[in-house]
């Protein structure tokens, strides 16, 4: 699949890197499959000033920022590319696949979590490449 898996959790990128699996999943907010447009809508906060990248690897692509500006997005529907973008057809363990712009599977919010979640603490994004 060309795309990316994005997890939106409230963990610092150094306790993202020492926690255990339980203590990871317990930090989870969010998380999606999306297609290869899915990382627009953090890479507009970065331009704005709003997030960091802090790695570029896609294993992962990590960036942080304020749950503030992230939260919003995730409520309002705004992580979805809805302008532009192009089909991406390909084969996957040799399955045919066809994703149209702004595609996004497998979505899991924890809306308990992110109603908890203090608007100015700040998050960690981790995008992974999915190709």
């Amino acid at each position: 699949m060309i795309g990316w898996w994005i997890v939106i959790s409230t963990h610092s990128p150094e306790e993202c890197d020492r926690a255990d699996a339980k203590a990871c999943r317990a930090a989870i907010l969010a998380q999606w499959e999306a297609g290869a447009e899915g990382l627009r809508w953090i890479e507009k906060l970065v331009k704005q000033g709003k997030a960091a990248k802090v790695s570029g690897s896609g294993y992962p692509n990590r960036y942080i920022s304020r749950a503030g500006d992230v939260l919003p997005l995730i409520e309002g529907g705004g992580i979805q590319s809805s302008q532009g973008g192009v089909w991406i057809f390909g084969i996957d363990e040799g399955e045919e696949y066809a994703q149209p712009p702004g595609w996004m599977g497998k979505i899991e919010v924890h809306a308990d979590r992110v109603a908890a979640c203090p608007a100015k603490h700040f998050l960690t994004i981790d995008a992974w490449d999915q190709s």
